[in-house]
């Protein structure tokens, strides 16, 4: 008599809130970011057992120790003729690890949702994006910028708004399966 292999059970989807917080803005000019909340709220009750990454959050927690030293450093920023990595200020070489970090988190996440509301691009939300994309797993851009290159290459789907995202998580969305990439997926430049 053949046994049938014990079941496991399923893993927790985790999701990365990518989204534009500074976009074309400068210094600490944020973009509002009430759609972290939106997103998560979404998830969750589609997916009460989902691990959520929110890089506003994250980034707030670790600012939270030094928000005025950041803050001062990134605009002492803007006065310079030119800004030499090297050179940078303790607080702005953290800020930028900080960001390699988050690009790390998405990547390894089953699904990276990307908030790109209107025509806004977004170049930390590209490289969370791509990271996400290039570890394979599952991207979903939530914007009207279906013609752009990035968000195209990018994207797994491109959803027009939040109640699409709700209707693409009803659907049966599969958080957690990760796309593979095949030679035909994976073109070489022409």
């Amino acid at each position: 008599m053949t046994t049938a292999p014990p079941r496991t059970a399923e893993r927790a989807p985790s999701f990365f809130l990518a989204g534009t917080m500074q976009g074309a803005r400068t210094g600490s000019n944020l973009v509002d970011q009430s759609y972290r909340a939106a997103l998560t709220s979404t998830i969750l009750t589609r997916r009460p057992d989902a691990v959520i990454h929110d890089p506003g959050a994250l980034m707030a927690r670790w600012e939270a120790e030094c928000t005025a030293d950041v803050r001062a450093a990134h605009a002492a920023l803007g006065a310079l003729p030119a800004v030499h990595r090297d050179a940078l200020a303790p607080e702005l070489v953290a800020l930028t690890e900080m960001f390699h970090h988050l690009t790390r988190l998405a990547a390894r996440s089953d699904i990276c949702v990307a908030w790109l509301p209107g025509h806004e691009p977004s170049m930390g939300t590209a490289a969370e994006m791509l990271s996400a994309y290039r570890a394979g797993r599952t991207v979903v851009a939530i914007t009207a910028m279906c013609q752009n290159l990035a968000v195209l290459a990018c994207s797994t789907v491109i959803l027009p708004d939040l109640p699409a995202f709700q209707e693409w998580l009803d659907d049966g969305a599969l958080p957690g399966r990760t796309v593979e990439r095949t030679a035909s997926t994976e073109r070489s430049r022409p």
